[in-house]
């Protein structure tokens, strides 16, 4: 009986003697892990502090210029200068007059005087007569919300997002708080805006430096020395495993009654996402990816003068949506494969079309991690040596996501075009960028949104926004082509509006590679010049 004791006390102190260590080593981790995530919260907060007081610098500066114009408001000419403000601010999506409770005129939206379009009382008014509207719906895309700040009837729209999209939305939470109104005017998506508002109440009179830990998270408060706003960032944080006696007796009947279930539940839930990245990995390293090819037809005679090279992965006989897969592939560091792929397949199964028709272009799209080095450049221009296909019939589209390095961006799309492959703005105004992005970046070519093009015509508050577009694109010397054009109406509007080339389901859905030498044969041979 007592041999039995023995040996089971000497396991017993033989299992703690080993999990002592490994606790402290756990303890200790847990330290260091909880001072990396403190200082990495810092950056992001000194990030946001810094995009912030850029914003509202610019809004003011934009507000000033606007009230040195001694033009009639609303006037065409008065409308030409604000448009020229907008473009000149980076952060801005637009500049307008108001009065009298509503909207009067802006750059984007031009006179709206006839329309509908109130606005409430200002949320907020400084002792200096800056108004400012925190939670507005955005005239451009009713879902999506806009920030006003005006003074003597001359206002700027920006998109909250710009505060915002310097963190890792993952993991983190950030909100912008006006000081003086104590308000949350900006957050990253998906935020828990009461946890937030509660954290900033919580810190609002700390010092604003290190991060202090909560039982549940880390906060980091950063306010802003000469403008009335500060930023919270808030990442949760473990907790630590401090009561061993608790985690032996306790913990471990608890933990496993009720951590196993859970566990299970977790792991069943893990399991499936990461099962389908680990087959978007397979099928990478594979090299299943498959390319459709959507048309793009000169508007004047509806020829087909080049295609958009899409993406598309068949997984289980199904057709994965590319808005599923898409994003995945972007956070699992696989994006950059896919497009060499992309180029490969394109290389193989249009290689012959291009070669005898010298004017038909595809257009590829690129990532944004791309935008930050010529590593694709390097691989399309030893993909294309020796093939007899010309740069110009490679053609780069690119969103406004991956300019968030403008600088470094701007080199990019410069050595793209300087080796001869034109490049596109995909999905243009869509993005919280104001349109002067065209002047710091020289492209070659705008693609107007479907989102756009659907309400031309109407009476929607988006509908004066393509107009102006292509005015802007044609003053300077750029191409449009319109996306999404789905009836013959949209295309004789298009056609009128001096829109020369467009692509949508009226035209063709993309297809496979045999499917679209079908296409063509019906089709005027690809000779018309395409976009430049």
């Amino acid at each position: 009986m007592q041999r039995s004791w023995f040996l089971a006390l000497t396991i017993a102190l033989a299992t703690l003697a080993t999990l002592f260590p490994v606790g402290i080593g756990v303890f200790m981790a847990q330290l260091e892990a909880n001072r990396r995530e403190a200082d990495q919260l810092a950056v992001f907060a000194d990030a946001a502090l810094r995009r912030g007081e850029a914003v509202m610098s610019q809004a003011i500066s934009a507000i000033q210029d606007m009230e040195q114009l001694r033009d009639e408001p609303c006037s065409p000419s008065n409308l030409v200068e604000l448009r020229r403000i907008t473009y000149s601010y980076r952060f801005l999506q637009d500049a307008g007059v108001y009065g009298r409770g509503r909207r009067l005129c802006s750059a984007l939206l031009g006179p709206v005087q006839a329309r509908t379009l109130p606005l409430p009382p200002p949320d907020w008014r400084t002792p200096d007569g800056y108004d400012f509207w925190f939670d507005l719906a955005n005239p451009f895309s009713a879902p999506r919300r806009t920030i006003l700040m005006g003074r003597n009837g001359n206002h700027v729209s920006i998109d909250p997002q710009v505060f915002v999209d310097v963190v890792d939305r993952d993991t983190r939470m950030l909100a912008v708080v006006h000081t003086d109104a104590g308000r949350i005017f900006a957050t990253t998506q998906g935020a828990n805006l009461a946890r937030l508002q509660r954290a900033y109440a919580d810190h609002a009179y700390g010092t604003g430096g290190a991060a202090e830990h909560e039982d549940d998270a880390a906060v980091v408060l950063r306010k802003s020395r000469t403008m009335p706003f500060a930023v919270v960032v808030l990442a949760p944080r473990a907790a630590l495993l401090t009561n061993w006696k608790a985690l032996l007796v306790g913990g471990l009947i608890v933990g496993l009654a009720a951590g196993v279930p859970f566990g299970i539940l977790v792991w069943r839930r893990a399991t499936r996402r990461f099962s389908l990245e680990g087959e978007l990995r397979g099928a990478v390293r594979r090299h299943e990816m498959a390319v459709h090819y959507q048309p793009i037809v000169a508007l004047s005679d509806n020829h087909c003068v080049g295609v958009e090279a899409l993406v598309r992965w068949r997984r289980n006989g199904r057709l994965v949506r590319p808005n599923l897969f898409i994003p995945m592939a972007e956070n699992a560091g696989l994006i950059q494969q896919i497009t060499d792929q992309v180029l490969d397949i394109v290389l193989t199964e249009l290689g012959t079309l291009l070669r005898r028709h010298p004017s038909f272009y595809v257009s590829i799209n690129v990532g944004a991690e791309d935008l930050k080095s010529r590593r694709f450049l390097s691989v399309l221009d030893a993909r294309l040596r020796d093939t007899g296909i010309a740069p110009a019939q490679i053609r780069i589209e690119a969103t406004e996501r991956g300019f968030l390095e403008p600088d470094v961006a701007r080199d990019t799309i410069q050595a793209f075009r300087d080796a001869g492959h034109p490049v596109y703005i995909d999905d243009f105004g869509t993005g919280y960028s104001s349109l002067s992005y065209l002047e710091s970046f020289k492209v070659d070519a705008l693609k107007i949104d479907k989102s756009f093009v659907d309400t031309m015509g109407q009476e929607a508050a988006t509908s004066t926004v393509a107009p102006h577009i292509i005015a802007m694109a044609r003053s300077l010397g750029l191409e449009v082509v319109a996306e999404g054009i789905e009836d013959s109406a949209q295309a004789d509007y298009l056609r009128e509006q001096g829109v020369d080339y467009g692509q949508g389901w009226l035209f063709g859905r993309p297809v496979p590679a045999v499917e679209l030498a079908q296409f063509l044969s019906k089709n005027a041979a690809p000779a018309a010049p395409a976009p430049a």
